[in-house]
């Protein structure tokens, strides 16, 4: 019974983020110019800090490294200020994906920002975004069932959750301590069910990323 209790608060509190503007937190909004789509974000490139980004899912978008925008004057471009950056996102096919932006010093393992986003593309190729809050979950894999392509994980907010995986994507071992990006749904079972569409490793000194195979074709 805690364990459908922490599974119906965690649902609740992702419906909650959805429908609550994430803007305010995150320094992006979506813009449309010349026919184009861009991420918009500020950083200030004078304290080290750099934008990076990627999708976690890599045949649904295509998307440029932030670009900073040119100043229209001397005053504008003052040392130190904050800087606008355009990143540009490009349909490709039909889907889903989450485009995880972090904000850090290369040279350093601390993340001083994350900002992940929903992306979908529809029929038409019209692309939509939602800011993901509270993404992703941190997870412990407890149980792998191979043939399923799926595993039991858990932690101690939400109990137990299984996870379905793509069939071409690998999956993590027993014990391993994993961050599972999905598209915020969860399935009111038990134990409640996800669809996973990236993990990564939590382990020091550095997390592996495992991704769904990108096309790197030109």
């Amino acid at each position: 019974m805690k364990k459908l209790i922490a599974i119906l608060m965690s649902l609740m509190m992702l419906t909650c983020a959805f429908a609550e503007d994430a803007q305010p937190s995150y320094p992006w909004e979506i813009i449309e110019e010349d026919g184009k789509t861009f991420i918009k974000i500020t950083g200030n490139p004078s304290t080290g800090y750099i934008w990076t980004v990627f999708p976690i899912v890599g045949d649904i978008v295509n998307v440029t490294d932030p670009t900073p925008v040119e100043k229209e004057t001397a005053d504008e471009a003052l040392e130190g200020a904050p800087v606008e950056y355009r990143i540009e996102v490009e349909a490709l096919t039909p889907g889903e994906t989450i485009l995880v932006l972090r904000y850090l010093r290369p040279w350093e393992m601390d993340i001083a920002m994350e900002c992940p986003i929903l992306v979908n593309v529809d029929e038409n190729n019209a692309l939509f975004f939602m800011p993901l809050d509270g993404m992703p979950w941190n997870l412990t894999a407890v149980e792998i069932m191979a043939e399923e392509h799926m595993i039991l994980a858990e932690n101690e907010t939400i109990g137990q959750v299984l996870c379905t995986f793509p069939e071409d994507m690998p999956l993590p071992t027993e014990g391993e301590n994993i961050r599972v990006w999905f598209n915020g749904v969860m399935a009111l079972s038990l134990p409640g069910r996800i669809n996973v569409l990236g993990w990564e490793t939590v382990a020091p000194p550095q997390a592996r990323m495992m991704e769904a195979p990108v096309d790197e074709t030109p």
